[in-house]
């Protein structure tokens, strides 16, 4: 076959640039697959540029590796926050960067200012900025504005125009709105298909959640939403609330949860989220809030039972990272198993966003992931023993970390 002078050229640069790219060894570590019933044996981790080549018992090391002694430690995939906000209501600033130093490793953000987020995504590309990997939707699809990042549309055919415009600007989803009119949803899941884009995000409240499942929604988001779509558009009272959550708690909610495992819709309660909104609160409505979110949890449990794909979110807008490691234990007093949570956190998350490779430890995987000094299969909270952090293959040092984590 006759090759080109360009593609000689082309072929010999690819070749030495390979050569180039460091190796790093982690030896006599256990690798954590949430996804696989049995903890791994004990291996180590060789990452080449900023991939995973090899994880094999006793592996020889490479010349000029960089060798790091992980005895007693835990690989484990880097973390997703599926419900972020890094440029909406508050500057980016070291968002990014806390991120990481909690190992949170993937973010999805659910609406925000797009220049800014694409500024960010090439700058942490470019090894400008120490950041997660980002899933982005950029401006919000809604039928109301109460919100500058939010694009108020009223429409089919701007549903239509919004859709394709948003694809043109490299968004990875659309993300829609509580207002959103049924006439807007129904043009947007319509050309989202044609245009090869997921949506995601409030079920509208003129829809029900089973509704949206059916149409292909990627994930619903918040626990506290459902409320609004048994009752639209009502404020509703301590008995009216306790009836619905009872109903969740029966017959309604296996209809609901059992029509999104049967259609594969992924569910991001974002617990934290509302919890948050408890403190600030006057004494009687915290009070009231208190409550609520005790039904939420449980329903939250509920739907989890019911086999729905559950995915880690937090919705916040401080305290970044240190919050999606609270969502994973608030997931776990609700009944989830460490397991069933770092599966939410890595390998179900990864596969909403539509990053598959980043939710496991494997041949072949984006070398990005954690080093922990416990196992967080036996308990959640070992997440925040972090002694490392593999990102894109360059290596993070509990010092580097610290640093990062700081304001």
């Amino acid at each position: 076959m006759r090759r080109t002078l360009f593609a000689v050229v082309l072929l010999a640069a690819l070749a030495g640039r390979s050569e180039a790219q460091p190796y790093t060894l982690i030896e006599n570590v256990t690798v954590v697959d949430a996804s696989a019933e049995q903890s791994g044996s004990i291996v180590s981790v060789l990452v080449h540029g900023d991939l995973i080549e090899a994880v094999e018992p006793h592996l020889a090391r490479p010349e000029g590796a960089h060798v790091i002694d992980g005895t007693g430690r835990f690989v484990v995939p880097g973390l997703w926050d599926m419900h972020a906000h890094l440029a909406a209501l508050t500057p980016i600033g070291r968002a990014p960067e806390r991120y990481v130093g909690h190992g949170v490793l993937h973010l999805r953000d659910m609406g925000g200012f797009l220049d800014q987020l694409s500024q960010l995504r090439e700058d942490i590309g470019e090894g400008r900025r120490t950041g997660p990997t980002l899933v982005i939707a950029g401006p919000t699809v809604n039928s109301e504005q109460p919100a500058a990042f939010h694009r108020k549309v009223t429409t089919a055919a701007a549903a239509r125009a919004a859709v394709r415009e948003l694809k043109g600007a490299g968004v990875d989803f659309i993300k829609l709105h509580r207002a959103t009119t049924r006439e807007v949803f129904e043009a947007v899941v319509d050309e989202a298909r044609l245009v090869a884009l997921p949506f995601a995000g409030h079920v509208p409240l003129a829809l029900s959640w089973v509704e949206a499942s059916r149409a292909g929604m990627r994930t619903i988001e918040h626990v506290q939403t459902i409320f609004e779509n048994l009752e639209p558009d009502r404020r509703l009272s301590p008995e009216e609330f306790t009836r619905l959550a009872d109903a969740l708690g029966g017959a309604l909610g296996d209809q609901i949860f059992g029509v999104l495992k049967a259609n594969g819709t992924f569910f991001d309660p974002t617990l934290i989220g509302y919890e948050a909104a408890i403190g600030g609160a006057r004494p009687a409505v915290a009070n009231a809030r208190r409550e609520a979110y005790s039904r939420m949890r449980a329903i939250v449990a509920r739907a989890a039972r019911a086999g729905v794909p559950i995915i880690t979110g937090t919705d916040v807008l401080d305290r970044h990272g240190e919050m999606l490691l609270q969502e994973l234990e608030r997931l776990v007093e609700v009944g989830l198993s460490p397991r069933a949570v770092l599966a939410a956190a890595t390998v179900t998350s990864s596969a909403a966003a539509g990053r598959p490779e980043t939710g496991h430890v494997r041949v072949g995987s984006p070398a990005t992931f954690l080093l922990v000094d416990a196992n967080p299969l036996d308990d959640i909270r070992a997440l925040r023993t972090l002694s490392l952090v593999v990102l894109r293959g360059r290596v993070l040092t509990a010092a580097d970390l610290e640093s990062l984590r700081r304001d």
